[in-house]
């Protein structure tokens, strides 16, 4: 089996090339960047090829890629790689919003994946947490609308902001100031800041949109009523979800509870009873890294139906949000050696 990682020198390719060797231990690997250079990992040398060889007309043939680009790069190697016969999982925005793409998150339409399909989009890193803690929901209740808040680590910027914010909060915070006067105020370290990329004439940032739209498409409700709210807080790994739920019929709080706990009704999830929300953090999910954590269920009490619940929900965004999800995918092609993969 050989298996291409795109994108290789980046957070969420390195941590495929992990997870990869748990999935298919002595598959070969092919690995490319921006240019020629050699990746250590884990104690191991990995030679690393420039993307750019992929277009020569010797380029090798494989059986799975894994893209880890962005949008602009997408579109210029998807097509490539399909031509050389690999079946992809594509982690940028570029094949979301195709209607005829399959936008998966494993444990919720896996389905979605079989013979036929040669290219899936891998959801953003908010959504797939948030699809797997509400899918078993809505299989009982039916989902009526969604409401979201996202706390995001800064690593979901990528390898140089991780390294910039690191940076910055060693130096901001070797200063007396209790005030965090030293740090930039736009910039992430001990800072909160909107998630504002990419914010259109609807107010809606670029972050927001995905959310907002990949979770209908998910769940397959298109018409669902869906609102988003996403910052980026001084945190290195972990985003972090506070929902507000709605269902079509009053709900049983035991009975969600139990829904959540159920590893067959909700798969890749850890349920904290409860509504404090004790064991539920950000940096839990660096501890549990390829499940979605959820907690702090409660009533919400602006609404004496009883349809309407609070929660929260973690994940971590490299791993269960990025190369987790796209393993998971491509284990229905090619079944994983290791069970917690597969999906």
């Amino acid at each position: 089996m050989r298996i291409c990682i795109l994108g290789a020198t980046g957070l969420v390719g390195r941590e495929t090339i992990e997870l990869v060797a748990r999935a298919w231990p002595g598959a070969e690997l092919a690995l490319y960047a921006s240019r020629d250079q050699e990746l250590e990992l884990g104690g191991r040398r990995y030679p690393v090829l420039a993307a750019a060889k992929l277009a020569e007309s010797g380029a090798p043939k494989g059986d799975v890629a894994f893209v880890a680009l962005d949008d602009e790069h997408s579109k210029r190697y998807v097509p490539r790689l399909l031509e050389l016969g690999y079946r992809v999982v594509d982690k940028s925005n570029t094949y979301r919003a195709d209607p005829k793409v399959p936008l998966v998150a494993a444990g919720v339409n896996s389905r979605r994946v079989d013979a036929s399909v040669r290219l899936v989009a891998n959801p953003n890193c908010t959504t797939i947490p948030l699809a797997l803690a509400l899918q078993p929901l809505h299989a009982v209740y039916t989902l009526t609308s969604i409401t979201a808040s996202t706390y995001q680590a800064v690593s979901g910027a990528g390898i140089a902001a991780l390294d910039g914010f690191l940076e910055a909060s060693k130096a901001g915070y070797a200063q007396p100031d209790r005030l965090g006067a030293p740090f930039d105020v736009k910039a992430y370290a001990g800072n909160v800041v909107p998630h504002n990329g990419g914010t259109d004439e609807s107010g809606y940032s670029s972050e927001e949109r995905k959310l907002m739209f990949e979770s209908r498409k998910i769940l397959e409700l298109g018409e669902l009523p869906v609102s988003a709210q996403c910052c980026r807080v001084a945190v290195a790994v972990g985003h972090y979800e506070n929902l507000w739920v709605s269902f079509q019929q009053p709900v049983d709080m035991d009975r969600i509870g139990a829904l959540l706990g159920s590893a067959e009704a909700a798969p890749f999830l850890r349920y904290f009873p409860g509504a404090s929300g004790d064991g539920l953090s950000a940096l839990s999910s660096v501890q549990d890294r390829d499940r979605a954590l959820v907690g702090r269920l409660r009533p919400d009490a602006r609404d004496p139906s009883r349809r309407s619940i609070c929660l929260t929900v973690v994940g971590d965004n490299l791993r269960l949000g990025a190369a987790t999800n796209a393993v998971r995918v491509a284990s229905r092609w090619f079944p994983s050696a290791d069970r917690e993969l597969q999906s």
